[in-house]
C-alpha cells in the first residue's frame, strides 16, 4: 500500500520486481480469495466478514496485482478481478481536477513522463503507457467501472482534499467499499463525508526498521544480525490511533505482523488485520500463521495454475 519498496523505489526496476516475484511468488491460493470478505459497510464491518474462522485469508490485489499486471490501470482490474473478488486501488488529483487511479506523486517510475500528477492535466496522462502496456493512467471512475458488482474495492486514498470526491464516485457503483489511507486526517476526512463506508488504517514500520529490516534475522530470513536488533514499533499506538478514528482494519507492513504484537492487539480491539504487500508463498504463508484476515498482494497465482 504506503512503503516505498512496495512502488519499486529500492533500486529494482519494475520489470526487475516482476520477474523476481514471478519466480517465486506462487501463491497457490488464488481461489481462496473467494470464500470469505473482508469489510464493508460499517453495518458489516463488525460481521463475519474477515477470515476469523481459521481458513487461509484471502487476497486483495494490489493495484490490480502490480506484479502481474501494469498497476492501476483497467488491464490491470480486469485482470485481477477475473481471479479474485477484491482488489484495492490508489487514488490521486490530476492536475485538472480528475481523480486518476495512481500511486505515486510523480510519473517516472511507472511512465517515461517526468512531473507531478497534481500538476498533469488529465489529457496527458490519458496518452501515457503504463509500464510500456499500452495502458493509459485510468480515471478512478474508469478504474471502478471496470470492477464487476459483486466485487469488494478497496480505495487508498494518497493525499488530502479527495475524500468526499471520491466517495463520491463510489457512490455511483454497487461495489461494496472500503477506504484506506495512512493518513488519519484522511480517513476523518471520510468519516465526515461518509461514516457508513468503512476505513483502513495503514501502518508503515519505523524508519529505522525499514533500513534494518534485511539484515535482521527472523522468520523470513535476513543477513544474521540478531532479533532484537529490529527497532521496537508502536503496534500498541496503531491500534489505539484506527479505534479513535473509528476503523473496521489496519493494513500494516507485513513484518509488523511478524515481528510485533500488532495481530494480537488489533484482534483484541475488534479490528481486521490485511498486511501488505506479499509477493511469495513464503511471505504468504508467513502472514497466514500469524492469523490475519486478508492478504494484499501482488501476486495471484503461478503460472502452472492459470
Amino acid at each position: 500500500m504506503n512503503d516505498a519498496e512496495s512502488s519499486g523505489s529500492d533500486g529494482y526496476s519494475r520489470s526487475t520486481r516482476r520477474a523476481a516475484l514471478r519466480r517465486g511468488g506462487s501463491l497457490g491460493v488464488g481461489a481462496l480469495a473467494t470464500t470469505a470478505g473482508c469489510v464493508g459497510r460499517e453495518g458489516e464491518a463488525g460481521e463475519a466478514h474477515g477470515q476469523r474462522d481459521g481458513s487461509d485469508p484471502p487476497l486483495i490485489a494490489h493495484r490490480g496485482f502490480a506484479a502481474e499486471n501494469p498497476e492501476n490501470t483497467v488491464a490491470a482490474v480486469e485482470a485481477a478481478t477475473a481471479a479474485v473478488d477484491r482488489v484495492e486501488l490508489d487514488v490521486r488529483r490530476c492536475g485538472t481536477g480528475e481523480l486518476v487511479a495512481f500511486h505515486d506523486a510523480t510519473l517516472g517510475r511507472v511512465t517515461d513522463a517526468t512531473g507531478r500528477v497534481e500538476e498533469t492535466a488529465y489529457d496527458r496522462l490519458a496518452g501515457l503507457s503504463v509500464e510500456d502496456s499500452g495502458e493509459p493512467v485510468a480515471t478512478l471512475a474508469a478504474a471502478l467501472d471496470a470492477v464487476p458488482a459483486d466485487a469488494w474495492v478497496m480505495l487508498d486514498l494518497k493525499e488530502r482534499g479527495i475524500a468526499a470526491d471520491a466517495l463520491a464516485v463510489a457512490a455511483d457503483r454497487d461495489h461494496d467499499l472500503a477506504v484506506a489511507a495512512d493518513d488519519p486526517a484522511v480517513l476523518e476526512a471520510v468519516r465526515a463525508a461518509d461514516p457508513t463506508v468503512a476505513t483502513v488504517y495503514g501502518v508503515r514500520e519505523s524508519v529505522p526498521a525499514r533500513v534494518l529490516r534485511p539484515l535482521v534475522s527472523g522468520r523470513l530470513g535476513g543477513a544474521g544480525l540478531p532479533r532484537w536488533a529490529y527497532p521496537p514499533q508502536d503496534a500498541a499506538g496503531a491500534v489505539e490511533t484506527a479505534t479513535a478514528l473509528g476503523c473496521a482494519a489496519v493494513s500494516p507492513r507485513y513484518e509488523l505482523c511478524l515481528r510485533t504484537d500488532l495481530v494480537p492487539r488489533a484482534r483484541d480491539a475488534d479490528l481486521r488485520v490485511f498486511p501488505w504487500t506479499i509477493g511469495s508463498e513464503r511471505e504468504y504463508e508467513a502472514v497466514a500463521g500469524a492469523g490475519v484476515d486478508a492478504v494484499v498482494s501482488d501476486v495471484a497465482r503461478g503460472p502452472s495454475e492459470k
